[in-house]
């Protein structure tokens, strides 16, 4: 019986990143992902590790996190007052910020921008809901 369990597995991440998907798109947040990663130019893939039950994940090639930035602060611009930007963090090539909207209560969606090798970035788009007050 042990021949089951790795399809049976692979057929579990499959379900549950396509969860994933789903419950992102069906936050406050998904027009705001759908937005950006048609700013990026961005082609959307698999999250090779599962870290949310609600996040995105996609590859620009060729890409630059300076050029991504640009494009959420000109996002941010279009759309002042409706979406706020918590500071930008970085550090070993990765650059994080968080985006909420004005009512906290629909959490952060946060923004990871990973630089690789060949002028690539792969990034995640990340749902985290309000903890318990």
């Amino acid at each position: 019986m042990t021949w089951f369990r790795t399809p049976a597995l692979a057929v579990v991440a499959l379900v549950a990143s396509w969860a994933g998907a789903w419950s992102l798109a069906g936050t406050p947040y998904g027009a705001i992902v759908d937005d950006l990663l048609l700013r990026f130019h961005a082609q959307e893939r698999a999250c090779r590790v599962a870290q949310a039950p609600a996040e995105a994940c996609f590859v620009v090639d060729p890409g630059r996190a300076a050029l991504l930035a640009e494009a959420v602060e000109a996002f941010l611009a279009e759309h002042a007052g409706a979406v706020v930007r918590g500071p930008w963090s970085s550090a070993n090539g990765t650059h994080r910020v968080a985006l909420s909207l004005p009512d906290a209560g629909w959490g952060v969606l946060e923004l990871w921008l990973v630089e690789v090798a060949g002028h690539r970035i792969e990034g995640r788009f990340r749902h985290l809901p309000e903890r318990g007050r």
